[in-house]
């Protein structure tokens, strides 16, 4: 039985003000408190591997528990957040700017089978698609437990995934609303490789925040 410890990366600073995130944006100093909170429950966990998002708050996040747990940390692409339009990168969420554009992105976010582009985002088909991508790359490694630190909608989406499988588009865009992601939180997923099938342990611990 393989079992996955997904951590979303601590507080970042776009998380604080309300704005949409690059590649770069990094911990805020509370975040890099959490990070440290989280590092220490991984002390009673069993793990022998960290794989991380390339993004820098990830990054941070990762490097704290590994430290703390003398791990090493693998970078994939994989585990990166979904990318909205660059045109958008620090702008707040109650921009002008943002809320037309989010407006339109989410009229024609299904259409052409959800492979619609505004600019340069990541389109619903190729978010969906990476993400299997993503379970598929963690059920064919070799390691039995493993802690894997990203990002809240790539997590939504893999948590959706591992739920309801065989959902179409929609319905899967829709199921992920319904549960929340807290920084640093850990949520649990087992792959049983004889029923060659995932299930979810648990979800958004965050009980060691206090």
């Amino acid at each position: 039985m393989k079992k996955i410890y997904f951590v979303r990366h601590g507080e970042s600073e776009g998380n604080v003000t309300k704005s949409h995130q690059s590649a770069k944006t990094p911990l805020s100093e509370i975040g890099q408190s959490q990070a440290k909170i989280v590092a220490l429950r991984f002390t009673k966990i069993q793990a022998s591997l960290i794989i991380a998002s390339p993004y820098l708050r990830a990054q941070q996040t990762a490097q704290t528990i590994a430290e703390k747990n003398n791990l090493k940390i693998e970078t994939s692409e994989l585990f990166r957040e979904k990318s909205g339009p660059s045109e958008l990168f620090d702008l707040s969420h109650e921009n002008l700017k943002s809320v037309e554009t989010r407006k339109i992105i989410a009229s024609h976010l299904f259409d052409q089978n959800g492979n619609w582009r505004y600019s340069d985002e990541e389109t619903a088909r190729e978010f969906i698609d990476r993400v299997e991508k993503a379970l598929d790359f963690l059920r064919q490694r070799s390691e039995e437990n493993l802690i894997v630190v990203c990002h809240s909608l790539i997590l939504h989406m893999i948590f959706t995934k591992i739920l309801s499988p065989k959902s179409d588009l929609k319905e899967l865009y829709a199921i992920q609303n319904n549960f929340k992601i807290n920084n640093t939180s850990i949520s649990v997923a087992s792959y049983d490789e004889l029923k060659q099938k995932w299930s979810v342990d648990c979800l958004n611990d965050y009980s060691h925040l206090g």
